[in-house]
């Protein structure tokens, strides 16, 4: 991700700042950037009137609009890049060493390396997908009042309690806002989704491969002959039970 310049964000100060899905969060009033000129946080007044800075990571240009991206999104985003870097990695390790590019000592010294990064970042992506299954908790509460709000407002029209001008306003602002809330949780599902999948994927990074070694096995008709181990199969997902086939 490009780091914002002063220029692609000194435009917006004093205008709207809203979040990915159209709703307002208050007006930018300040920028932080480095002696390069890349901005490194801003400084918004929420609609609430409390003030926040923000880091620059979380910010989007599109055109003429500037959105703030919400901190557990982005967070996730990170983590699915790091775990499939290490992936990536590990697997560029085990075919150097396979061609006798790197010696015993240093891929030995590299994969350890490997195994720390990937138990931090796999503790670090539990966290995250816990305060993002408690987001969508939120949202499906919300989510549930706006649905009772829509029946109960339907209810009090149909009965001639509340007029037709103010149900269509009240309805306008409740439909907005249903579709805001579904369109958050689909995101933040997605998240967990591609989270789950790269912690997954990224499982044995730093597990040294298995050796190549030859054992007797018996064979009917020609008594005890070597046995090449032609290597590991896994079967379903990470976690699975690593199946050695034997040839003759």
């Amino acid at each position: 991700m490009m780091a914002l310049a002063m220029d692609d964000v000194s435009k917006f100060i004093g205008k709207a700042v809203k979040d990915p899905y159209g709703r307002d969060l208050g007006k930018l009033v300040g920028v932080a950037s480095n002696i390069k000129g890349e901005i490194s946080s801003v400084s918004i007044e929420l609609t609430s009137g409390d003030f926040e800075e923000r880091p620059s990571k979380q910010l989007s240009v599109n055109g003429e609009a500037l959105t703030l991206l919400q901190d557990l999104p982005v967070e996730a985003d990170e983590l699915i890049r790091e775990l499939d870097l290490l992936r990536r990695r590990d697997r560029a390790l085990d075919e150097l060493s396979s061609g006798g590019d790197v010696d015993e000592t240093m891929y030995k010294q590299l994969k350890e390396q490997f195994r720390q990064a990937r138990e931090e970042l796999l503790k670090t992506s539990e966290t995250t997908i816990e305060k993002l299954a408690g987001r969508i908790q939120r949202l499906d509460e919300q989510i549930k009042l706006i649905q009772f709000l829509i029946a109960n407002n339907k209810m009090h029209y149909t009965s001639g309690e509340i007029g037709e001008d103010a149900y269509s306003l009240a309805n306008e602002s409740i439909q907005s806002g249903l579709r805001q809330f579904s369109s958050e949780r689909k995101t933040i599902e997605d998240k967990i989704n591609a989270l789950i999948a790269s912690r997954d994927s990224a499982e044995e990074a730093g597990t040294l491969k298995p050796e190549t070694e030859t054992k007797p096995v018996q064979s009917p008709e020609q008594g005890i002959v070597p046995a090449k181990i032609v290597g590991p199969t896994k079967v379903g997902g990470s976690r699975d039970i690593v199946v050695v086939r034997m040839e003759p």
